[in-house]
């Protein structure tokens, strides 16, 4: 995992990947701030100023009062958090025997150990 990178960070980033990449959309497309405030349960307000933040470290390509895309650091940043958080969930539920319908709660709180 990335040391350098907050799990407040990767929340934001994951969840900005994860939205981005549904369809319709395309990773060009622009997540509004509100899809974002509402996937991670927090204020319009809170995931703008953590937009801001950020765009100040180059993760995303935030455009005021219209959302932000991810970067290509911040791409590569996400991936690896999305591709940690899968790997989790399958060593939960084959390793360790933890029911599939559980293994995701789980990995949300392990991810960023």
């Amino acid at each position: 995992m990335c040391p350098q990178t907050s799990s407040a960070t990767q929340d934001y980033l994951k969840a900005i990947y994860q939205l981005a990449e549904r369809p319709p959309r395309a990773a060009s497309v622009l997540v509004s701030t509100t899809a974002l405030a509402q996937r991670l349960d927090v204020s319009a307000a809170s995931a703008t100023n953590m937009l801001k933040r950020l765009d100040q470290l180059g993760l995303v390509a935030h455009v005021p009062y219209h959302g932000a895309r991810l970067t290509e650091r911040g791409r590569a940043v996400a991936l690896e958090v999305v591709r940690h958080h899968r790997l989790l969930e399958t060593y939960l539920a084959q390793a360790l025997g933890v029911p599939w319908d559980e293994v995701h709660d789980e990995a949300e709180i392990l991810e960023h150990v």
